[in-house]
């Protein structure tokens, strides 16, 4: 059995894997951000009563997932977090991006596809991505890779927008939820999150200028990516990327591109337990444990 376990900035979920099947499954809040150097023992008292009947843990992580160490952007710091697993769990560890894990997952389980090649875009409260390219998944020793939010995109006559990242008009810091509930909120003159945006707020002309502006921005990405990879089909997720004013709005400009710009974009099939099953098919490729 694989222990999975998808690490992100508001939840930790975990779950007993045994092929490929969610056998028992846990979710916790995340502690990324206010108690990040006991991440490792925390997982780990997350997955008890799990370790002993597991060979392998296969992990999702947000954040910059390097050979050695895990970068959390947001957090601007650095953690030893496989080697602190390892130790902690006394098993083999086996880590990568959440939304890389989430793209193998698409890739592995979704339709065959000749060119072998697939993008998978997640828009939530940050926006990440996966590319897998000839059959292999882009990865980088120092994990920066494949973090396509932190592309620019031009806004020529737009005030520029700061990215946690230390770059300007970032997709991430344009497109995101957390950049479109903080644009709304100094709009209406309260505090909102982006459902409420779509839910309520769309009428307004101030918002519905933001949405355009923040889907234009994706397309702009999204044609990037086909000039970068060739990729014919893009899959498009997270909370923000899958709700119908955001989604039904990159689909429709996507059309609008050249023809040499455009993608097939597709939803997710993995539903919300992408990373984890991601995860757990990636460690199996690479300790051929099933």
């Amino acid at each position: 059995m694989i222990i999975a376990i998808d690490i992100g900035g508001t939840k930790i979920s975990a779950a007993l894997m045994n092929d490929n099947k969610i056998i028992e499954s846990r979710k916790t809040d995340s502690i990324i951000h206010h108690d990040l150097n006991n991440l490792a023992n925390y997982v780990i008292q997350l997955c008890q009563g799990w370790i002993d009947k597991a060979h392998l843990v296969a992990v999702a992580c947000t954040g910059q997932v390097g050979t050695n160490h895990v970068h959390f952007l947001s957090a601007k710091q650095t953690l030893p977090l496989k080697q602190q697993l390892k130790t902690g769990f006394n098993l083999p560890v086996v880590m990568l991006n959440d939304a890389a894990a989430a793209a193998w997952a698409e890739y592995c389980l979704g339709p065959k596809r000749q060119d072998n090649t697939l993008v998978y875009i997640t828009v939530s409260t940050g926006i990440g991505g996966g590319i897998i390219q000839n059959g292999q998944l882009i990865t980088a020793n120092d994990g920066f890779c494949a973090h396509i939010g932190h592309m620019s995109v031009s806004r020529p006559s737009l005030p520029h927008i700061q990215c946690h990242c230390g770059r300007i008009n970032c997709v991430e810091a344009i497109s995101s939820g957390t950049s479109i509930a903080k644009q709304a909120s100094q709009m209406l003159n309260y505090q909102v999150n982006c459902k409420t945006v779509f839910e309520q707020h769309l009428s307004h002309p101030e918002i519905a200028t933001l949405l355009e502006q923040s889907t234009d921005a994706l397309v702009d990405l999204i044609a990037n990516i086909k000039a970068l990879t060739g990729t014919a089909v893009v899959v498009l997720g997270g909370s923000v990327g899958s709700a119908s004013p955001f989604r039904e709005r990159v689909i429709e400009k996507i059309t609008k591109l050249p023809k040499i710009y455009q993608v097939n974009l597709v939803s997710p099939i993995t539903g919300e337990h992408a990373d984890l099953i991601g995860a757990a098919l990636f460690a199996q490729t690479i300790h051929g444990f099933t």
